[in-house]
């Protein structure tokens, strides 16, 4: 049994000498700055990163590149790597609704959405009265995300009711629209609804005025005026995409091609769900990470 020491060190070695390019679309936004330090501090070799914030790489650069996987963060980094790397692999996170870029059967990733069933089961534990809660969305982004999600919605006894909006002038007449007919406002990540600062401000004013609650998928929402959220953990995205890449390159592809994020945060505002005469389940407390009070 003595050969199979030699053989084996000859294995790490060849695996360790593979060359990984990283490419963000863009380093200066937080989560994807996040995602990066944590698939470089977790991936067990070197690895070369690129920032198309700042670095310019064309197609014929990315062929000719000698990188035996390429990891993308964003969509824009995705789109460039897609049709110019073969059939070399690919890991690819945080693009919103990666069912839209038909992935090639080389390409391996996490979601950036969370299992949509696991937040709409978290506002139904927190406020169990909650029924009726409106999307707004978009066709080009999140579409099949609704369409799947209202399936779910309605196995967990909740009547998700959608408004696909196309631009800015759509945005807020489509929220008025809902509002009435609705209990809660589900925020979700499309730049269609939010393609400004702005119309998050006018989003919640609006929701507020109405004593809506607001559910979404960011903390820093609740410090603005949402009541929960449930939030993706930037940080075990860029861990879980390290566990791929390094999966594909020991030849053990993950029986899963797409992930959903492992880790979540969830923060709930009680002052501003007693402001709106909120029932909450003082038992699915425990659930919550932050509580405001």
């Amino acid at each position: 049994m003595l050969w199979i020491f030699p053989i084996f060190l000859l294995l790490q070695a060849d695996v360790s000498g593979e060359e990984i390019l990283l490419i963000n679309s863009n380093a200066k936004v937080e989560k994807y700055r996040i995602v990066q330090e944590e698939f470089t501090k977790n991936f067990a070799m070197p690895v070369r990163q690129i920032d198309l914030d700042d670095d310019h790489i064309s197609g014929k650069k990315l062929r000719e590149d000698p990188a035996a996987l390429f990891y993308c963060i964003g969509a824009k980094a995705y789109s460039l790597c897609r049709p110019n790397i073969g059939d070399r692999p690919l890991v690819f996170s945080s693009i919103i609704n990666w069912q839209r870029f038909s992935p090639s059967s080389e390409a391996y990733g996490v979601s950036n959405e969370l299992n949509a069933r696991m937040p709409i089961y978290m506002f139904r534990s927190v406020f169990p009265d909650v029924k009726k809660i409106a999307v707004l969305y978009s066709r080009e982004y999140t579409l099949q995300w609704f369409t799947d999600t209202v399936a779910q919605a309605k196995e967990l006894e909740i009547d998700l009711r959608g408004k696909a909006v196309s631009g800015k002038r759509s945005i807020l007449p489509a929220l008025a629209q809902m509002l009435p007919e609705v209990q809660a406002l589900w925020l979700i990540p499309d730049p269609r609804v939010m393609p400004e600062k702005k119309y998050l401000y006018d989003i919640l004013e609006k929701c507020h005025e109405k004593q809506i609650p607001v559910f979404t998928y960011h903390s820093a929402f609740v410090r603005l005026g949402a009541v929960m959220s449930v939030a993706v953990d930037n940080p075990t995205i860029g861990r879980q995409a390290a566990g791929i890449a390094q999966e594909l390159l020991a030849g053990k592809p993950p029986a899963d091609r797409v992930q959903f994020p492992a880790g979540s945060e969830i923060t709930l505002d009680l002052k501003k769900a007693g402001e709106y005469g909120l029932k909450y389940n003082r038992d699915a407390l425990g659930l919550v990470n932050n509580i405001i009070r």
